[in-house]
């Protein structure tokens, strides 16, 4: 066979291995480039292979996200929402007979009184009662003996307050005594109440005890007042 003869079958040879050869060729070209993006990508979970913003279902990164006003919601007998100053001398400017509206709210005088530094289940919030279960899981009226329990301290006696400014309800934020008595404190000690640790410490002695003692709503479960009114909230 001639040297042109075996060229020719050579060229053919390379010619017909051309394509098995630009497919490996294809191949390895294809498989560095997404090793490439790959080692490139960053360690942001919103970003893809491709470099591409992923969709998200967080409702921060969501632009269908709106924020809901929390004044929607009617609470009027949220805390007091302030630090109380424990170290203030008290100064009771306010006496006389009181009306018990629930167990941590009385009027006098036509003023509508809010216990500072002390959170009581609720007895009549937009029709409803609060609840709470005793260890047998009987569940009983916590709000409504609430209200009983302070109506049997001040037992008709002169109540005299302190005026601690006014909330954003415009009742009145005080410490009230009766007799000399805390009834704030009472209140707590009795378990009919809990101390409202984010906004005062005053009471936080008394609610330790009522814990150890496991009276009143702490002899089984409850809700606090806070947690339940959020839950039984009505919208507007």
């Amino acid at each position: 066979m001639s040297k042109n003869a075996n060229k020719i079958s050579c060229e053919e040879v390379v010619l017909k291995m051309n394509p098995r050869l630009l497919i490996l060729v294809f191949f390895i070209i294809t498989s560095q480039t997404i090793s490439a993006q790959q080692d490139h990508q960053t360690d942001d979970p919103l970003i893809d292979a491709m470099g591409q913003p992923l969709p998200s279902n967080s409702p921060i990164q969501s632009q269908d996200f709106t924020s809901v006003d929390p004044r929607t919601f009617k609470d009027d007998t949220l805390g007091d929402e302030r630090f109380i100053d424990e170290n203030k001398p008290l100064v009771f400017n306010i006496s006389g007979k009181a009306k018990v509206v629930d167990g941590d709210t009385i009027t006098i005088n036509n003023t509508k009184i809010r216990f500072s530094g002390i959170d009581a289940p609720e007895s009549y919030y937009y029709g409803q009662t609060q609840y709470c279960k005793k260890p047998n899981g009987k569940i009983w009226a916590c709000g409504k003996k609430a209200t009983s329990k302070l109506k049997k301290l001040i037992n008709r006696q002169v109540v005299k307050c302190t005026d601690e400014g006014k909330d954003r309800y415009g009742r009145t934020l005080s410490i009230c005594f009766v007799n000399g008595l805390d009834l704030q404190s009472e209140m707590v000690r009795s378990g009919m109440a809990i101390a409202y640790l984010k906004y005062s410490r005053r009471y936080e002695q008394e609610m330790i005890e009522a814990m150890t003692n496991k009276v009143g709503i702490w002899s089984g479960n409850f809700l606090d007042p806070e947690d339940w009114r959020r839950a039984n909230s009505v919208r507007d």
